[in-house]
């Protein structure tokens, strides 16, 4: 993602709503820091309020508030060289404008130190960065990056620091993010006025998802008194009563040290950073009361009923069952933090997994096929929720689950809750606090900045030892702890929201015709002069956009990237009396064994392989040996973090016609679990359960519902897949078995009544992928334990069916053809996908390509798509596979987005780029290919992929090597006039596809 605002169910939330189960972190030996830090001591001017050593996580956690300003500052000292830095401001918004929302994406666009056009954008490309980003929350603004390399950490600091203190917050800046009134064609003032903008038209894109319109008014709804009832993103029909000078006064108020909290994690010593803020921002600055504090919610006197209206969903199974209902309560302060670890439990309880109450009352009662947006527990606003409820219902059924939900409550009141279940929940818990992850440090900021920001104790959310040993204290003196919530929460709570949204067919014309209402108000005001005016800023704006001096931000030059690639020591072996190789890769994995096993898929039909996404979806779900489905769940949350079943198909590094069709089995356990977790494996290869057609329909429904919900937020890459998949046999499977075409069979599906055929030719599908010995297999863990993971695995693969494993790579006859495709569907904005077949990874010329790709998205595709063009996104890039891909997010253009497509092609050709901006794009390279990989993911890309380290490090010299002449080169040779070409459209329709242009073949939404 690039600067934007996460929606509250989304992506800040989605980490803290299970904030005490997901915290992650790097393994580190004794932090030395914390010897060096007394509590109530003076540092640059920060007094040390709290020193904690937290030994669940393996890091101190130093807690500082500045003398003369107030702002806090909360530093993880971790052994992890990902160091983070974040700065995080209380935002409540004060309308539906979306006023924090564009600030964000203002902030980032040149500020007093660095005034040139869009840093952000730039820094991408001057960096090594691991993460850079920003969110707009529902009631807070975080900045955020993260990186392994010093001098990039103390570069990237400077930005955001000067960012968000400092910012410009030009005008044409505003009109450019925000929103603007502008001639469709710029250059001709006879050409309509319409309203352009990139926030504008993001938040079209997300008011398009049904889901994201939902979660919003659910919001909105249950916090009618305060600032949670507007829309933090902005409303689209809101936005354009934002000013200019309204977005600087909401900066100059809240964008202050005392309404903010940094937070810093890593390796590097706490000094530099306090140095660096202080004497970049806080010494300008003095401690000042600001009015940013959001109010409890007025508790209602007894619950309350909305129903709301949405467009009707082609892609819904049954046409005439498209209504959500769900119950939404107002829990908890979020900063009781035992208080939301017992809520948090209790959530995941009643709704998680086949074993959970809702699960077993609600969704097999057959009504919906999937859980409602928003439902569980969310600890992300300054009161916890829990919303519950269902989709895609039928009218005659909403009263019967208005009916149900509460008659589920009072069943749990009184059976309580199974020991095993609990146990589940606490294995979670301990397994995730040693399960690692590339990205802990991002995953601290965020998960602590809700309650943080509530002026809650931030060190107190890690302590998750403290938080379970108080559970089980609670648990074990009051036997009917967690009923006693249940009957407190959500029995007797009067501040209860049914939420109803109903499909209406004229949706989408009344929201056009508000924003045509809109925009005519607006025009009709408009005198001569101002006419010019907008003509004239409209020509300003775009020449504005054509020009970026970006000499004044600071960047990385080649010299500081790694010359090498950091070698993974692997072993090779071989198992079964020599049968099934495998790789040993030692690690310091914090007492978790990672296994994988590929097995050969080759030599199905084309009907079975479109049936293989779902029998690797439901295949742990269905039961196996003597365990039914609901043992064998409660099984797998016990004992492992999970196992997992998907299709793996992987392009020949050296040759793209030749690729690997087979099943990846992953799964991930404590060491002293690994037993019972290839005992798991062995009942499900062996005597996996398929006979029950009511399991099935159910589970195909809900993957079903799940896949159509993926269309608004993953457009892009359904656009890409489809384009691509013309052009060779791989792409193609690729596109049928995680596409749209994938997204249309699963709706057929679910539309089928009958599943015994079905069923029959699953259980054949078992029958023959499942008697194949695995062609090889993976174990990551630590050196101590991994004598005995080898012989766990060795005897586990004994007890599995004899076979010869089949040939990795298969060569399949394909003829690539050009193809244009148009799905439409009844969304505001369009999602487009451009692929050209080029080059594998081991050929000479891909890293120039993957240069080229890099340069253009930064250098060209970025300022005509985003800037001019209004989408939320655009750029290039290229697999490994050898297809070269354009894409569009969120777009409000077809035929300039299309146009800039061949336009950058043409300007790489042109080669009028500088050697910097070259530089910028192997740097920019440098830092995907150097993304940070878990100890448990270690050796992944050689098992996966079969690119050897040897093969980074010859396409690492590629790049380093790469020219000018090389990028004309390549670009001429394989992006011009090629004739292998494939294009793909998601959107509403239009005159280009449907007439102008013949050649496109339109699939209407009766997908």
């Amino acid at each position: 993602m690039t600067i934007g605002h996460v929606l509250r169910k989304n992506f800040l939330s989605t980490l803290r709503r299970s904030k005490w189960i997901k915290k992650q972190c790097y393994s580190s030996a004794a932090v030395e820091q914390k010897i060096s830090y007394k509590v109530d001591n003076t540092l640059l001017g920060y007094s040390i309020k709290e020193v904690e050593n937290i030994s669940e996580l393996n890091l101190t956690a130093i807690l500082l508030k500045h003398g003369a300003t107030g702002a806090e500052h909360l530093h993880l000292a971790s052994a992890d060289t990902n160091n983070l830095f974040a700065v995080a401001f209380r935002t409540p918004p004060p309308d539906s404008s979306g006023v924090p929302h564009i600030l964000e994406h203002l902030s980032l666009c040149g500020s007093q130190n660095f005034p040139c056009r869009d840093p952000f954008f730039n820094m991408l490309n001057r960096s090594l960065s691991t993460f850079m980003n920003a969110f707009t929350g529902s009631d807070s603004t975080v900045y955020a990056f993260s990186t392994q390399n010093p001098k990039d950490f103390q570069n990237l600091l400077s930005v955001y620091l000067d960012a968000t203190f400092y910012p410009l917050l030009l005008e044409k800046d505003f009109r450019q993010e925000g929103w603007r009134l502008e001639h469709e064609d710029i250059n001709d003032k006879n050409s309509p006025i319409v309203l352009k903008g990139v926030v504008f038209n993001e938040m079209k894109g997300v008011f398009s998802d049904p889901s994201q319109y939902y979660a919003r008014h659910l919001q909105n709804h249950l916090f009618p008194s305060n600032a949670y009832s507007h829309e933090s993103g902005g409303d689209p029909v809101a936005i354009p009563h934002l000013t200019w000078q309204g977005l600087k006064h909401f900066h100059s108020t809240l964008y202050h040290p005392s309404n903010s909290r940094f937070i810093t994690y890593g390796n590097m010593p706490l000094e530099l950073h306090l140095e660096k803020i202080a004497n970049h921002v806080l010494q300008n600055f003095k401690k000042t009361t600001i009015e940013s504090e959001i109010p409890y919610v007025e508790t209602w006197t007894e619950p309350k009923e909305v129903v709301i209206y949405n467009r009707f969903d082609p892609m819904a199974a049954n046409p005439e069952k498209q209504i959500i209902i769900s119950d939404s309560y107002v829990l908890n302060r979020i900063t009781d933090t035992y208080e939301n670890f017992a809520l948090s439990i209790l959530g995941t309880l009643l709704i998680d997994g086949p074993n959970s109450p809702f699960y077993q009352k609600l969704l097999q009662a057959g009504i919906g096929p999937d859980y409602s947006p928003c439902t569980g527990f969310d600890s992300s606003l300054k009161q916890s929720i829990f919303s519950v409820g269902l989709r895609e219902i039928a009218e005659k059924d909403v009263d019967l689950v208005k009916d149900l939900i509460p008659s589920i409550f009072k069943d749990t009141i009184n059976k309580g809750f199974p020991e095993k279940q609990i146990q589940s929940v606490l294995h979670k818990i301990e397994l995730a606090t040693k399960h690692r992850t590339a990205n802990f440090g991002l995953n601290c900021a965020l998960g602590v900045n809700s309650m943080w920001n509530h002026n809650g104790h931030p060190i107190s959310a890690f302590k998750v030892n403290d938080h379970v040993q108080w559970f089980l204290n609670q648990m074990k003196d009051k036997p009917h702890f967690l009923q006693d919530k249940v009957v407190q929460y959500f029995q007797e709570n009067p501040h209860k929201l049914t939420l109803i949204m109903k499909p209406d067919k004229n949706f989408e014309a009344q929201e056009q015709a508000k924003e045509k209402a809109l925009l005519d108000s607006k025009i009709s005001k408009l005198s001569d002069a101002e006419r010019q005016q907008i003509y004239q800023q409209g020509l300003e704006l775009s020449e504005h956009q054509k020009h970026i001096d970006a000499s004044c931000l600071p960047t990385l030059q080649i010299g500081d990237v790694k010359k090498s690639v950091e070698k993974t020591a692997l072993q090779f072996i071989s198992l079964r009396n020599g049968k099934v190789p495998l790789q040993i890769c030692e690690q310091p994995t914090n007492e978790v064994t990672y296994f994988r096993a590929l097995v050969d898929a080759s030599g199905l039909s084309e009907e079975d392989i479109m049936l293989l996404p779902l029998f690797t979806s439901i295949v742990t779900q269905m039961g196996a040996g003597n365990l039914s489905y609901k043992e064998l769940d409660q099984e797998i949350q016990l004992k492992t973090g999970k196992l997992d079943v998907s299709l793996h198909l992987s392009e020949d590094p050296s040759d793209p016609l030749r690729f690997r069709q087979a099943l990846l089995l992953s799964s991930y356990c404590l060491d002293k679990n690994i037993e019972s977790m290839f005992s798991l494996w062995k009942d499900i290869i062996t005597n996996v359960h398929l006979e029950d057609t009511e399991r099935l329909t159910q589970l195909i429904q809900l993957g079903a519902a799940e896949m159509a919900q993926s269309i608004t937020y993953s457009g892009h890459r359904y656009s890409m897949r489809k384009a691509s998949s013309s052009l060779s046999h791989c792409a193609h499977l690729k596109e049928k078995t995680s596409g749209l075409s994938q997204i249309t069979f699963m709706k057929q599906l679910a539309e089928k009544q009958n599943h015994e055929e079905l069923l029959r030719r699953l259980k054949k599908l078992a029958d023959d992928l499942f008697n194949r010995t695995p062609m090889r297999c993976s174990l990551n863990t630590t050196p101590d334990f991994m004598e005995s993971a080898i012989n766990s695995l060795d005897s586990f693969l004994h007890q599995l069916p004899v076979s010869e494993a089949s040939a990795d790579y298969k060569k399949t006859a394909y003829e690539a053809k050009n193809q244009k495709t148009h799905f439409v569907l009844p969304f505001s904005v369009n999602y487009i996908g451009q692929s050209i077949l080029t080059i594998p990874y081991c050929h000479p010329h891909f890293a120039s390509l993957k240069v080229a790709a890099k340069l253009m998205s930064s250098k060209f595709l970025h300022s005509e798509i985003r800037e001019k063009g209004g989408a939320y996104g655009g750029g290039a890039a290229i697999g490994k596979g050898g297809h070269f891909m354009f894409y569009s997010y969120r777009d409000p253009n077809v035929t300039k987005t299309l146009k800039s497509f061949s336009s950058g092609v043409e300007w790489l050709l042109e080669g009028s780029y500088s050697d910097q901006d070259i530089t910028e794009a192997k740097l920019g390279v440098f830092s995907e290919v150097d993304a940070p990989i878990p100890p448990g993911s270690k050796g992944a890309a050689l098992f996966l992929e079969d690119i050897s380290d040897e093969m980074k490090e010859q396409m690492r010299n590629n790049i380093f090597s790469c020219t000018r002449q090389d990028l004309v080169n390549v670009t001429q040779k394989y992006l011009k006039n090629s004739e292998r070409v494939g294009t793909a459209l998601i959107g509403p329709e239009n005159s280009y596809t449907k007439s102008e242009d013949r050649s496109w073949n339109i699939e209407t939404n009766e997908l």
